[in-house]
C-alpha cells in the first residue's frame, strides 16, 4: 500500500484520501451558486408555481389563475424561449395551455395568428407539466378561424 503521509487523516474503502493535496492545481475560481445560475432560478420558479397551485387545489378545491405563468417558464426552462418575450417573439410562439381543470386535452389554435410554431403546454391533474411544439405548416392552411386538435395527435418533442 505505500508509505501513508503524515496529514492524510481520512480514510475511504481501504485508500487514503489526499484530495486536498490534488486540488491545488484545480481551478480556484468559486461555482456559480443557484442564485446566479439563471437557469436554477427558473427551475425554482416553476417548481414553486406548481406546488403553489397544487397546494391551493388540494386546499380549496379552486384553481389558482397561474397556468399561463407555469407554461411560460416551461417554455423557457426546455425550448430556450425568453421568460418575457418581446412582441416579434411573441408573434413568432403562439402559446396555448391545457390547464388540469381543462374539460379535455383538446385545443383551439387561432388560425389567424401569424405564427411560426405552436407551443401547447399541458398540465395534467396530479400537476406534472409537458409540453408539445408543432410547426405552422403542419396545421390547415387557413388564415381564418380555429383549428382543433387533440394533445394525442401532436407529435413528440425531443
Amino acid at each position: 500500500m505505500g508509505k501513508i503521509p503524515s496529514d492524510a487523516t481520512h480514510w475511504d474503502s481501504g485508500d487514503w484520501i489526499d484530495w486536498h493535496r490534488r486540488s491545488e492545481t484545480m481551478d480556484a475560481a468559486p461555482c456559480i451558486s443557484p442564485a446566479q445560475d439563471e437557469s436554477a432560478r427558473m427551475t425554482a420558479l416553476h417548481v414553486s408555481l406548481l406546488r403553489a397551485a397544487r397546494a391551493h387545489y388540494v386546499l380549496t378545491g379552486d384553481h389558482l389563475p397561474v397556468y399561463d405563468a407555469i407554461a411560460r417558464v416551461h417554455a423557457a426552462l426546455h425550448f430556450g424561449l425568453p421568460l418575457k418575450p418581446s412582441a416579434a417573439e411573441a408573434a413568432r410562439v403562439q402559446m396555448l395551455v391545457i390547464a388540469p381543470n381543462g374539460p379535455t386535452n383538446r385545443i383551439k389554435v387561432d388560425l389567424a395568428h401569424p405564427c411560426s410554431h405552436v407551443l401547447v403546454t399541458r398540465i395534467s391533474d396530479n400537476f406534472a407539466v409537458e409540453a408539445r411544439m408543432l410547426a405552422r405548416d403542419a396545421l390547415p392552411a387557413a388564415k381564418t378561424g380555429k383549428a382543433e386538435i387533440c394533445w394525442s395527435d401532436l407529435p413528440e418533442t425531443p
